[in-house]
């Protein structure tokens, strides 16, 4: 039996799909200079919407007169910025509807509340770029190398399988950079190597415990950071059979010392039996294997989905500005980005002079790792590799 939708449902769909047609017509008609105004606007909005420190200095001047510079600081924890849509106030003038988020969840406006759960954003091309690192810390026996090429095979598989059907990140392979003298890094050195995150993964080997007992002994944490370490599926218990590792996950953005997710897990390696082939994961190992990057997967989709795709500036030169964002990253010709003074723009907003500290850029050429942007709006002198873009394109 067909089943048909209440009329006022599709008059719901019909008059939301007539807004954003009517919000894409409107930032169409906006030139750069009046879309920067409208995003400047916003932040200074969005810093007033926050707490504000305000700060005031008075001083006599040569002249006898008295002298008083006031200062303003929002108070808002915010790392990331989205322009949700274009629109004009009742003067008619252009606006720009801005959402921000922290990095650690909580309200931005310093409430002290929890924010509310991070939803997917409506726009789902530009994704976040995960360049992926693994490194064997312990040294292994020759015996054991092609079950820890196994290993690495298989997780490096799963969490790719795992991006691509995710809209918002996605892995990448890079190439190894350790050892690197500043010579062969700036030879042989990419755009890869500018990443805005790196997933970097440490195998340790883990001697066998000398008894049953001890493998109830669950194995230290690893090093606390900002965010909780996620559960480990596997369970901590080591088994008493099979090459015994522990495998740890670190998510880090560039320029960030402090890890922005970090997981370890203990998991037994055993081989397959055949003599004819080279030994790999036995079925078990596979299941216990896909078991764990399955919770890493999550855990990074949980991560993720609450930061704004962001980039920094890499090089700064006239007219010329790269940033570390590409075609990897859904960036396309023709896009516009805004470039300030750093991601806290809406903390700095208040202050003098830190509006004028923002650029509207189009991209006028794209690499995988990399786009190439021209600025089409604010004053560009002093635009530098310590400065931070995001999208200038409406989401809806």
């Amino acid at each position: 039996m067909t089943r048909f939708a209440p009329i006022h449902v599709w008059r719901s769909a019909a008059a939301a799909a007539l807004l954003l047609s009517a919000g894409a017509l409107w930032a169409d008609t906006l030139s750069p200079e009046e879309k920067l105004a409208a995003i400047r606007k916003g932040l200074v909005q969005a810093a007033l919407d926050g707490p504000t420190q305000v700060s005031a200095t008075q001083w006599i001047d040569g002249n006898g007169a008295l002298q008083e510079l006031s200062a303003f600081r929002s108070g808002m924890k915010v790392r990331g910025v989205r322009v949700l849509a274009y629109g004009a106030d009742a003067q008619g003038e252009p606006t720009a509807k801005l959402q921000w988020q922290s990095a650690d969840g909580s309200d931005p406006t310093g409430s002290g509340k929890t924010a509310p759960a991070c939803k997917t954003p409506a726009s789902g091309r530009l994704q976040h770029v995960l360049g992926w690192n693994w490194t064997t810390q312990s040294p292994l026996s020759a015996d054991n190398a092609p079950v820890i090429d196994a290993l690495q095979a298989s997780v490096l598989a799963q969490l790719q399988q795992a991006g691509a059907s995710n809209a918002q990140w996605r892995l990448v392979e890079r190439a190894r950079t350790e050892g690197r003298s500043s010579y062969q890094q700036a030879l042989l050195g990419s755009s890869q190597d500018e990443m805005p995150w790196q997933l970097q993964f440490q195998l340790v080997s883990i001697s066998p415990a000398p008894s049953a007992q001890a493998l109830d002994v669950p194995l230290p944490p690893p090093a606390k950071s900002g965010r909780s370490n996620v559960p480990s599926p596997a369970g901590p218990a080591l088994e008493p059979s099979g090459l015994q590792v522990q495998l740890r996950m670190t998510l880090t953005a560039r320029k960030q010392h402090t890890p922005a997710l970090q997981s370890s897990a203990n998991l037994t390696l055993s081989a397959t039996d055949d003599n004819w082939a080279s030994p790999g994961l036995s079925p078990a190992a596979q299941a216990r294997v896909a078991k764990q990057v399955q919770a890493w997967s999550q855990a990074l989709q949980r991560q993720l989905v609450c930061q704004t795709v962001m980039a920094d500036v890499t090089q700064a030169a006239g007219t010329q500005v790269r940033i570390n964002a590409g075609s990897a990253a859904g960036v396309r010709v023709g896009d516009e980005w805004v470039i300030a003074h750093d991601q806290n723009g809406v903390q700095r907003a208040l202050e003098p002079g830190a509006a004028a500290q923002t650029v509207l850029a189009k991209v006028q050429s794209v690499g995988e790792y990399y786009a190439q942007l021209r600025p089409v709006s604010g004053t560009t002198k002093n635009v530098s590799n310590t400065w931070t873009a995001w999208s200038a394109e409406a989401s809806h």
